[in-house]
């Protein structure tokens, strides 16, 4: 899967964002994903490795209430959100 930061995103969904993260006293990074055939996930993969290319972006710790408010408005977005510490 390739995921990247995601962009150009309608006002009605970073509205949405943003109030979550009111909500929830988090910092979220939205990303959008794509899968990929197995064989370029790979060379992906192993591309990212040669060059060190790791995430340095620590997790915000969240509870079990948060997490599923997250994943109820991924749903509703159709993107891949993180909490992130800031």
């Amino acid at each position: 899967m390739l995921c990247e930061i995601a962009r150009n995103l309608a006002d009605e969904k970073l509205e949405e964002i943003q109030t979550l993260e009111g909500d929830l006293g988090v910092t979220l990074v939205a990303f959008s994903c794509r899968s990929l055939e197995p064989a370029r996930e790979e060379r992906l993969r192993k591309t990212m490795e040669d060059y060190g290319l790791s995430s340095t972006t620590v997790p915000a710790p969240a509870d079990e209430a948060q997490l599923q408010k997250i994943r109820e408005a991924e749903a509703a977005l159709g993107l891949a959100l993180v909490a992130v510490r800031t």
